[in-house]
């Protein structure tokens, strides 16, 4: 690799750092974000084996006068997620420069690793909760169980569940995404089917999630409050990553399977 190449890397690389940093940083609870850094050697993985050009591209990709513009924004606005889309074009554009054939459609997956959905999206992380608790709220109601709720405040008989952002440990909402990316780009090939995919992530995300909500009422109901706010909480989002897992490479694997038979 020759010293061009180091370079633009180590600038990349340092440029990524202060980007996850600010994040980190502004983040309520900083240590919540630790998982989302899965996302970047993911992606180094996912594009094993990558060549190297001999000789650098003569012009920079137009990709990077985009990302350049996107972090000049981004860093004006203070918008993590602007910041985090100029980084990844940025990163495309090294790639076009210095490697051959890259796929650029994982690159989906390292913008997912910025922490940025719970800081501009907080709106969407609260529809996320809210029509969670709502759905839990139905699915007791139709069992039987008495149920009262405010907002994202369950009362299930007399044990309170409160769906708040940070109940899980994780960043649950980006964390299942990354999860589910990670599922797409291994099973579904490049193409318009690979995009339609990604967007079904969000609401796999919904479902995964609500189920957990559920199954800590009902780990309450059964096993009291306690054991419902003992380890079985903490350990909540792990268990919805796994259900996101388990969702998202059975949907995806029959999906691609189906393709292929169309075919």
């Amino acid at each position: 690799m020759k010293i061009k190449t180091l370079l633009a890397l180590a600038g990349l690389v340092l440029l990524g750092g202060l980007i996850w940093r600010q994040g980190f940083n502004a983040a309520e609870t900083p240590a919540d974000t630790l998982p989302l850094l899965a996302a970047f050697p993911l992606y180094l993985w996912l594009t094993l084996p990558r060549k190297w050009r001999k000789e650098p591209a003569t012009r920079p990709p137009v990709t990077a006068w985009v990302g350049l513009g996107l972090l000049v924004l981004g860093a004006l606005a203070d918008w993590s997620l602007l910041l985090a889309l100029g980084w990844v074009a940025m990163l495309d554009a090294f790639q076009g420069h210095f490697v051959e054939k890259m796929p650029r459609r994982f690159l989906v997956l390292p913008l997912l690793g910025f922490p940025w959905v719970t800081q501009n999206l907080a709106s969407v992380g609260w529809v996320f909760r809210y029509t969670g608790a709502a759905a839990v709220q139905a699915a007791f109601t139709a069992m039987g169980v008495e149920v009262h709720r405010e907002g994202t405040l369950l009362l299930i008989r007399n044990l309170p569940l409160s769906v708040e952002p940070a109940c899980a440990g994780l960043n649950v909402l980006q964390s299942m995404l990354i999860v589910g990316c990670l599922m797409v780009c291994m099973r579904v090939p490049a193409g318009k089917f690979f995009w339609l995919c990604i967007a079904a992530l969000v609401p796999l995300a919904w479902i995964a999630n609500t189920a957990r909500i559920f199954m800590l009422g009902c780990a309450g109901l059964v096993c009291g409050a306690d054991f419902a706010r003992g380890w079985f909480h903490q350990w909540g989002g792990w268990l919805v990553l796994c259900l996101m897992f388990l969702l998202c490479e059975r949907l995806f694997t029959l999906f691609a399977a189906r393709r292929k038979l169309a075919r």
